[in-house]
């Protein structure tokens, strides 16, 4: 797996949003698998992502879950793969984002999650029945975030739109 991981990351030389060739890592970075689960999510994964180093990203983010599998509870676990199914739906990869998103996916998650991720799943597959479900699902979870929630209203308010541009539709409506 690790090499796998390596020639990820050795072809994620990308164009970044200015259009400019972007340098990207060739090889996980180590020291990162060593940080604590919080530090490392507000970590550099984030900045490759932004940078659009999309599979060094995720490379880093499926290295620190192997890495950190025995130490990280199941809801960081569920997290990681959240995050590397955003990645891809971020850069336009939706086929490649959906696995992941339903790794995120786990019976003992809350409703809240459950039907968070359920929307964003709905919403790549184009399933509008499903999207409306899991919109009344999330709202009625306890403990839900108003920011999910504008961004499943989002998903729904413009459904053939990119992961992205979607996913803040909504909250552009409102202002």
């Amino acid at each position: 797996m690790a090499g796998l991981l390596a020639a990820l990351v050795a072809s994620a030389c990308q164009t970044g949003e200015s259009g400019a060739q972007q340098t990207c890592p060739s090889q996980i970075d180590r020291a990162q698998l060593e940080l604590a689960y919080d530090t490392f999510d507000s970590s550099q994964w984030r900045d490759l992502l932004n940078r659009g180093c999309v599979d060094a990203a995720v490379a880093q983010l499926q290295a620190y879950r192997e890495a950190n599998a025995s130490r990280l509870t199941p809801e960081q676990t569920r997290e990681l793969h959240f995050h590397v199914g955003q990645a891809y739906a971020m850069s336009g990869r939706d086929n490649e984002s959906i696995p992941h998103f339903e790794q995120a996916q786990g019976t003992d998650a809350s409703q809240e999650w459950s039907a968070y991720v359920a929307a964003t799943v709905a919403f790549l597959r184009h399933n509008a029945p499903a999207l409306t479900a899991a919109r009344a699902s999330y709202a009625s979870a306890p403990h839900f975030s108003e920011m999910r929630l504008s961004i499943i209203d989002g998903f729904i308010a413009c459904p053939d739109r990119p992961y992205m541009e979607a996913a803040h539709c909504r909250m552009q409506m409102d202002h």
